[in-house]
């Protein structure tokens, strides 16, 4: 196996908006394991890390081979705690275990769920493609989520709304909006050295690698667990041409 490409999965205990979502059930298995199988299929992926701090995800895997479990300290495991940090963290731990360090990091967080093998592999291949510069995942933002049609409050107590996006032409058809990507959180791709030169995993001018809005489900709050248990349950996740 070389050393090119290695996944780090971060899957902290504490979660405010889902509690426990990392090992909550979805078609008889943790969600984590969702992501874990998928960096386990990618054939770009040569090393994988699972960074975490509950004591039921270390011992799940405990006896998986191709993972190497980093027991992350509680001061990188609480609510303000930077990925950032748990990353270097784990890199550190890569090192110590294999003797040196990957070319280029890849972050796999858990809440995003129906990213594919074929994800992994095409936005890997985009990475190399384009000089290495930080690459990231995003799906296109619809005609109801577009900024054109977003608007803000004075204040809480104020529900006049004005714009979000000051615009003459307010009669703009929805397919001639400006086309505009989220980020997703499904695939984090930098060279490692960039990292450790800036601590960042993403930069303000990235790579897009796009993904379907169905496969960019970020679970955040209970809705979102159950749009992505559907949709996993549904067999998206079973291929990237469904």
């Amino acid at each position: 196996m070389n050393n090119e490409l290695l996944a780090i999965v971060p899957a902290r205990a504490g979660s405010k908006g889902v509690p426990r979502k990392n090992k909550m059930l979805v078609g008889g298995k943790p969600l984590i394991d969702y992501t874990v199988d998928a960096l386990s299929i990618a054939k770009s992926v040569s090393g994988i890390i699972v960074t975490t701090d509950d004591p039921d995800i270390l011992q799940y895997y405990r006896s998986h081979q191709g993972i190497l479990l980093v027991k992350r300290p509680a001061e990188l495991s609480q609510d303000q705690s930077k990925t950032s940090d748990a990353v270097f963290h784990a890199l550190q731990a890569w090192k110590i275990h294999k003797g040196n360090l990957p070319r280029s990091i890849l972050l796999a967080q858990p809440t995003t769920p129906l990213r594919t093998a074929e994800d992994i592999d095409a936005a890997f291949s985009l990475f190399c493609s384009m000089g290495k510069q930080p690459t990231i995942s995003a799906c296109k933002v619809d005609g109801i989520r577009h900024p054109k049609v977003m608007y803000r409050l004075g204040s809480p107590d104020n529900l006049t709304g004005s714009l979000y996006i000051e615009d003459t032409d307010n009669d703009i058809q929805r397919q001639q909006y400006e086309v505009l990507y989220q980020r997703n959180g499904a695939v984090y791709i930098v060279a490692t050295e960039y990292f450790l030169r800036t601590g960042d995993l993403k930069s303000s001018s990235p790579v897009i690698y796009e993904m379907p809005w169905a496969r960019s489900i970020n679970i955040d709050i209970a809705d979102d667990f159950k749009i992505a248990k559907a949709l996993i349950e549904s067999g998206l996740n079973q291929g990237q041409d469904q």
